[in-house]
C-alpha cells in the first residue's frame, strides 16, 4: 500500500474554511521559533512589500482581515503557511513526510502547495509565482463584474451544489448542457469549478449565470440540489481567469522545475485526476487550471481504488478538504490524519496520530 501527504488547502475563502487566519503563525512562531523565524524572513525578501505596505509577514499577523483575504495576499500565505507546517514536522519532530509518500495532491491553490513538498518546485519560485497569479486573477474578476445597471453580466462568484450520491451525474450532465445550450448571453460566464465529492461540485462565473442555471435545472432537469453560496474573492476556475493562463505559463517556463522519478514520487493534476508524467504537460497543465475544473473527487477515488493508498496525510490551515478525503475513501476517517496549523497542540496529536498509525 501506497502513503499520500495531503496538502488541504485552497483557494481563499472556499466553502468559509481554507482560508489564512489572522495570527495564525503567532503561535507556532512562539513554539518552533528555530524553524519559523527563518521562513518570515524568506516570506518577506522572496515578497518584499510595495511601497507604503506591510510586509506579507506582518499582514498574516496582525491582519486587518480584508488584507489578508484578498487573494493576491491569500494565495501565497495559505501556501506559506502550509510549508511552514512541512517545515515543522521535518526540522522539530524529525518526520519527513516527502520520505515516506508515495504520491502528492492539493486542491487548487493547493497543487502548488503539493508541487513545493514533493520539490519539484522552490519555495520562492511557487510564492512569486501564486502572489502574481493571485493579482491577475483579482484583475480579471474586477473587470468582468459590470454592474447591471450599466448593462454589463453583474458581480461573478461561485456557489456549491449538494445533492445525493445517486443524483450527482445527473446534475454534472444538465449543468454542462445548460452550459453549451448557448442560452447565456456572450458575456455571461459559466463553468464547473470543482467535483469536490460525491454529492458535491461548485459552480464558477457571473452570479445571474449561475442563478439562471440552477433555476434551469429544477425547472426541465428534475434536480433540486442544495445551493450554498460561497464567500469568495474571484471565479476561480472558470473562463473569467482566462487572462491568468498565459502570465502563470510564461511564469512557469522560465523556472527551475524538478521533475521526480515517477518510481518514487508522484503528484497528482487537478486537471487529469492523473500524476503528471513530465515537465512539459506539468507547465501546461498547471497553466490551465486556472480555468480549469479540479477534478478532485475523480483524483481521490484513483488514488484510493486504483493506486491503493492506505494513509493520508493533509497538511495545512483548514480541515474541509480533508473532511471531503475521509467522507470518500475507504475506512473513511481512520485512515485520514489532519496536520492543522492553529497552534502546537494540533500538530503534537497529529504526529502521535501518524506514530499510531506506523504502529498499526
Amino acid at each position: 500500500m501506497g502513503s499520500l501527504d495531503y496538502l488541504a488547502d485552497w483557494e481563499p475563502t472556499q466553502l468559509g474554511q481554507g482560508t489564512q487566519k489572522v495570527g495564525m503563525l503567532t503561535p507556532l512562531l512562539d513554539a518552533f521559533p528555530r524553524t519559523i523565524a527563518p521562513l518570515l524572513d524568506l516570506l518577506d525578501t522572496t515578497l518584499p512589500p510595495a511601497e507604503g505596505q506591510a510586509p506579507l509577514s506582518r499582514i498574516i499577523a496582525e491582519g486587518p482581515n480584508e488584507v489578508i483575504t484578498a487573494t493576491e495576499n491569500a494565495q501565497p500565505a495559505i501556501l506559506f503557511t502550509s510549508v511552514a507546517i512541512l517545515r515543522i514536522l521535518e526540522e522539530e519532530f524529525n518526520l519527513s513526510p516527502r520520505s515516506q509518500t508515495d504520491f502528492f495532491l492539493g486542491h487548487s491553490l493547493g497543487e502548488f502547495t503539493s508541487l513545493v513538498a514533493a520539490g519539484v518546485l522552490k519555495l520562492e519560485d511557487a510564492l512569486h509565482l501564486v502572489r502574481r497569479r493571485g493579482e491577475v486573477m483579482r484583475d480579471c474578476a474586477i473587470r468582468a463584474s459590470h454592474p447591471e445597471m450599466d448593462g454589463g453580466p453583474g458581480e461573478t462568484g461561485m456557489v456549491a451544489l449538494l445533492v445525493e450520491k445517486k443524483f450527482l451525474p445527473g446534475l454534472i450532465k444538465s449543468v454542462n448542457d445548460f452550459i453549451h445550450s448557448e442560452t447565456l448571453p456572450n458575456d455571461e460566464f459559466l463553468g464547473i469549478a470543482n467535483i469536490n465529492s460525491s454529492t458535491q461540485i461548485v459552480l464558477s462565473g457571473h452570479v445571474k449565470a449561475i442563478n439562471t442555471c440552477i433555476c434551469h435545472i429544477r425547472k426541465f432537469s428534475g434536480h433540486d440540489p442544495r445551493a450554498l453560496r460561497l464567500n469568495v474573492s474571484a471565479p476561480f476556475h472558470s473562463m473569467v481567469m482566462a487572462p491568468a493562463v498565459p502570465v502563470v505559463a510564461r511564469m512557469l517556463k522560465e523556472m527551475q522545475i524538478t521533475f521526480p522519478p515517477r518510481d518514487e514520487v508522484e503528484v497528482i493534476a487537478n486537471c487529469t485526476a492523473l500524476p503528471y508524467e513530465n515537465i512539459e504537460q506539468l507547465r501546461d497543465l498547471l497553466a490551465q487550471q486556472c480555468t480549469a475544473t479540479v477534478r478532485w473527487a475523480e483524483s481521490i477515488k484513483y488514488l484510493d481504488n486504483e493506486r491503493d493508498v492506505a494513509r493520508w496525510v493533509g497538511i495545512g490551515p483548514g480541515k474541509v478538504a480533508k473532511n471531503l478525503v475521509g467522507r470518500e475513501v475507504r475506512g473513511g476517517m481512520q485512515r485520514v490524519v489532519g496536520v492543522e496549523g492553529y497552534d502546537a497542540k494540533n500538530i503534537e496529536e497529529a504526529v502521535k496520530a501518524l506514530e499510531r498509525m506506523d504502529v498499526d
